[in-house]
């Protein structure tokens, strides 16, 4: 890993260095170090709070007085190259920094997608930036260390209000995905006109979060004194629902259509609008219709309803590659555009439609 950052700032430093008298020879300098608090640890979900590893390293290697330090600071999983590293963090007096065990938590698990209450091994690094009138290789230092995560006491949440199945009733209440335990969740479902909140204990009223100064803040509502404010819902339909205990915010999206349909020749139904191939939205993505099908010589189009005079997704040109991705909307019949598929093109595939980029992406099995 060591020598491709070399090679990189190398190939940098030449670029730089184009056109000057002499070429600079990297010196030898080896004493910075960089050292974690600890070689393993496992995190304890009651000390969040608390710091739990922290990172410190000693002066790089002395060049001169016109010349001073920065040193950035990265960290990421172990042998990553630091791909998903996060954001450098600068400093220049400090040369020490911490992370508690929430924010090492949130980043193994919720940033880096690691499973809860297994063990990881993190890399940190430091670079000493060269500040001075010269061009000069920064000095660098790495450092492991092995992170047991906690796993988090599961903490449901469910959803009532009048635009839910559940009514008012909390006995009736709605159970939403738990993502990551009492931290964040989602939903996917119908929704009437009407409102909704949330309550943490199935058939009580009380604690509840409910909605903030704003349509995407949430407060946490634990007495009957607190004003108990509702999420409104203007129009039915298809919504996604997520909501993040850490951050106290709720997004909702209405799905743009509850199903589309293939149609054409192409397809098992070919014309007939009784036996059409449904497009069903993404569980976690109400802009992507998804679809697995047979396909044979032919051509086809996307309805939004079972109806010729429907709104249609199509190609942007008549008898188009269904390698084609661009797709265009249109209210009526005209243009008829469809996409072609040729008797070699012919078998099983996926079909993804995102109906907010405007294209789509056939993907044979």
């Amino acid at each position: 890993m060591k020598s491709i950052y070399y090679s990189i700032l190398f190939s940098i430093s030449v670029l730089f260095l184009t056109g000057c008298e002499k070429e600079i020879t990297p010196p030898e300098r080896n004493q910075l170090k960089l050292t974690a608090s600890s070689e393993s640890l496992t995190l304890i979900e009651d000390d969040n709070d608390k710091q739990a590893i922290s990172f410190s390293w000693n002066e790089a290697t002395p060049i001169g007085s016109d010349y001073t330090f920065t040193y950035l600071f990265q960290l990421d999983v172990a042998n990553n190259n630091f791909e998903t590293a996060t954001a450098p963090v600068t400093l220049t007096d400090e040369h020490s920094l911490g992370f508690t065990h929430a924010e090492l938590y949130d980043l193994i698990v919720e940033t880096w997608g690691k499973p809860a209450g297994e063990s990881v091994e993190l890399e940190a690094r430091v670079a000493a930036k060269v500040n001075g009138p010269k061009f000069q290789y920064p000095e660098i230092a790495y450092s492991k260390t092995k992170v047991i995560t906690y796993m988090p006491v599961s903490q449901p949440l469910y959803l009532i209000g009048t635009a839910t199945d559940a009514g008012l009733n909390p006995a009736n209440g709605i159970k939403m995905n738990e993502l990551s335990n009492g931290r964040r969740y989602d939903w996917k479902g119908k929704l009437k006109a009407g409102n909704f909140k949330f309550i943490s204990i199935l058939g009580f009223m009380l604690p509840s979060y409910n909605r903030g100064a704003s349509d995407n803040a949430v407060v946490e509502r634990t007495s009957e004194e607190q004003p108990d404010d509702y999420f409104e819902i203007k129009d039915a339909g298809t919504y996604y629902i997520s909501f993040s205990k850490k951050t106290m915010t709720i997004t909702k999206k209405k799905a743009s259509y509850d199903v589309l349909y293939l149609v054409g020749n192409a397809c098992p139904a070919e014309w007939e609008l009784n036996k059409l191939v449904s497009m069903n939205p993404d569980d976690k993505n109400p802009d992507l219709f998804v679809c697995q099908t047979s396909l044979k010589e032919g051509e086809l189009k996307i309805l939004t309803k079972a109806d010729w005079n429907a709104p249609t997704f199509r190609p942007e040109v008549a008898n188009a590659s269904i390698s084609n991705p661009k797709v265009m909307r249109t209210d009526g019949q005209d243009p008829d555009n469809k996409w072609k598929v040729s008797a070699s093109e012919a078998g099983s595939y996926k079909i993804v439609l995102d109906v907010d980029k405007m294209t789509i992406q056939f993907t044979k099995l």
